[in-house]
């Protein structure tokens, strides 16, 4: 999902960005651009986490977490595939399966494979990050998911109701669908001036079709609901959060997950939406940071 900081402008992400202790890096596969922040460097000491937003989101984001996590992590936060700065390509495999083939190759492109990391998901992300925890274990040393996709809803939610009217509130195209949009994805809607609406409309709606095409692939029969048919499959100690107001995604994904994963624990977020990383970054953050904390194995590190 959006972070809504993200829709206002250039200037408050770079703050943002410079408030979390972040730099912004590149990396560089062949044609493939991968776009990131780092935060500290990597050491024994200290565990890797890797950070993966929600759809049509960007790194930004975790900005909040990751200044949170800084005193006791070495932080990446990239942005997704087709997302942010990250290589867009329309005729790209953005499917569930495709991305999780993507994140693999920045994970070995940086080395994390190599010594352990921790990888941290919310909404798509999320989904992505669960279904990789089931496909690549080794040194994988925690996985936490926030309010993934990909699990079947035991109800019908506001969000899901307007995609069976055939409207998505994800890709709004004027101000009301923005205040709309954003009364659907937080538990209290930020009140925002008609400037910041037109400029995340600006930004934003000029990538619908690239993004109404991710969206179909994800909604794939064989991607949908990938990360349900992977969590029997995941071994890694897994934190899973939902906020309790969650308008998107169902809450009862949360039990879904805990009588899944062999090695899970839930926490239901209060006062919480389904923008988890935004509306509720400290008590995330500490979680967080607590499970990585006490799912860390230090060794020896060379990550590039």
């Amino acid at each position: 999902m959006v972070c809504i900081i993200v829709l206002l402008c250039p200037l408050v992400c770079r703050w943002r960005q410079f408030r979390s202790g972040a730099t912004k890096k590149l990396i560089q596969l062949s044609d493939y651009k991968f776009m990131y922040l780092e935060q500290g460097r990597a050491c024994a000491e200290k565990p890797t986490v890797l950070l993966l937003h929600g759809f049509t989101s960007g790194k930004e984001e975790w900005s909040e977490i990751m200044r949170l996590l800084r005193p006791v992590a070495h932080v990446i936060a990239i942005d997704m595939p087709g997302h942010g700065e990250t290589t867009r390509n329309p005729r790209g495999d953005h499917s569930i399966a495709g991305s999780v083939a993507r994140i693999r190759q920045f994970v070995e492109a940086k080395g994390l494979h190599e010594h352990g990391y921790h990888v941290v998901g919310s909404s798509w992300g999320g989904h992505v990050a669960g279904v990789y925890a089931s496909k690549y274990p080794h040194n994988l040393h925690s996985a936490s998911l926030m309010c993934p996709s990909g699990l079947e809803p035991q109800k019908v939610t506001r969000f899901v109701r307007s995609l069976m009217e055939g409207r998505n509130y994800l890709l709004p195209v004027d101000s009301s669908e923005f205040q709309e949009f954003l009364s659907c994805v937080f538990y209290r809607q930020p009140p925002l001036p008609r400037w910041a609406l037109a400029i995340g409309l600006r930004d934003r709606v000029p990538h619908y079709p690239f993004f109404e095409t991710v969206f179909d692939q994800l909604m794939e029969t064989d991607q949908r609901f990938l990360l349900q048919k992977s969590l029997a499959d995941i071994k890694t100690p897994t934190l899973a959060m939902w906020g309790k107001y969650d308008q998107v995604l169902d809450p009862s994904g949360l039990d879904i997950l805990c009588g899944s994963i062999a090695n899970c624990h839930g926490h239901v977020l209060d006062e919480c939406g389904h923008t988890v990383a935004i509306e509720q970054a400290a008590a995330a953050g500490n979680l967080i940071k607590d499970h990585v904390v006490k799912h860390h194995r230090s060794g020896v590190v060379n990550i590039r």
